[in-house]
């Protein structure tokens, strides 16, 4: 079944809010939940994994300095939905199918609250003890103001559980950034970018097997490959969604959340974008450009200014990256070459 694009609205992440705000540190409490999600009206609910039950999981802003304490817990099933390659490093029999440990992408944190892949723990079952489903870890927000993500990180089975929509934003802000009077508010857009595949039924589609001709008897059932490129582009977890704007400049912090894939992102309406921030946050001098290319974990900080627009007017957002990156196949138009409209 074909998708039709530009029917569904453009979710907002919800902030989430601190369970306890002192002088020393703000404390929050993430769960790890599975749950059922619709991509899009023409889909019937998908099974998913989520911070906090959303996909993706809620935003959390902090302040340049102020320390942060999270605990994150998992409640997530004993079993995968999605298919594991027991050949791969730390993802053997002996190892449990569910496993997760976060790590807060772009962050200056001590060792012990980086969220290593071997640093992975498990739902208890009963089995292990709580110290085995949650762990807090300490993040001082030392650094400059930026758009961090955070994701899981287990060993193994990391493609996995993103995919399956264990992604979140993080945003540090202070005085001096606001100073600047970019747009905020409703007009401060988060853009979280992943490629998905369904299957029939709606579920999430993750191949299961190596395309090998003429493979050995004993050549191993596996999950890795070279690469996977989901054919539906998801923006904060909607299908190609449609984003209703003013006549006027809006900020967009663009988080490329796919597995593998890139892309090479302009507008049809041939207006350029004003890139004022990147991974680590705001450049020097903002910069004008046709197009913008996003990798995989790479975030941008954009300015669009649409008051010279006409009311009514479509715009839709286009990729143009060849998958693998940039020597595979080219984007279909009416599927991943598009990824959110504004009008």
């Amino acid at each position: 079944m074909r998708l039709r694009p530009f029917v569904d609205p453009l979710p907002i992440p919800r902030v989430l809010q601190p369970l306890e705000r002192r002088k020393d540190k703000t404390y929050y409490e993430v769960r790890m939940k599975e749950f059922f999600h619709q991509f899009h009206s023409q889909l019937p609910p998908t099974r998913v994994w989520g911070y906090e039950g959303q996909l993706p999981g809620p935003t959390i802003e902090v302040e340049e300095g102020e320390c942060t304490h999270v605990l994150w817990m998992n409640d997530l099933p004993e079993k995968h939905f999605l298919p594991i390659d027991r050949t791969l490093h730390g993802s053997g029999h002996n190892m449990p199918e569910v496993r997760t440990v976060v790590h807060l992408h772009g962050a200056s944190v001590e060792p012990e609250s980086d969220g290593y892949p071997d640093a992975w723990y498990t739902n208890n079952f009963g089995k292990c003890g709580p110290r085995f489903s949650q762990k807090i870890y300490k993040y001082p927000n030392k650094q400059r103001p930026a758009m961090l993500w955070y994701h899981d990180h287990a060993v193994g089975i990391t493609r996995l559980n993103v995919y399956a929509g264990l992604v979140g934003l993080y945003i540090i802000r202070n005085e001096e950034e606001r100073s600047l009077n970019l747009p905020s508010g409703v007009y401060e857009i988060p853009l979280v970018i992943q490629d998905k595949s369904f299957n029939d039924d709606g579920s999430l589609f993750y191949p299961s097997t190596v395309d090998v001709q003429d493979p050995p008897p004993d050549f191993p059932d596996v999950s890795i490959t070279p690469g996977f490129a989901g054919n539906t582009i998801t923006v904060n977890g909607k299908a190609w969604p449609y984003l209703e704007v003013e006549q006027r400049k809006y900020r967009f912090r663009i988080l490329n959340g796919s597995n593998e894939r890139f892309y090479r992102m302009k507008l049809d309406s041939g207006q350029q974008f004003i890139q004022i921030g990147s991974d680590g946050g705001l450049l020097q001098r903002p910069v004008r450009t046709d197009e913008i290319v996003i990798a995989p974990s790479e975030r941008c900080d954009l300015v669009i200014d649409f008051s010279d627009q006409d009311v009514g007017t479509n715009i839709t957002l286009l990729n143009t990256a060849r998958t693998p990156f940039d020597f595979g196949n080219e984007p279909d138009p009416f599927t991943d070459g598009e990824s959110c409209s504004s009008g």
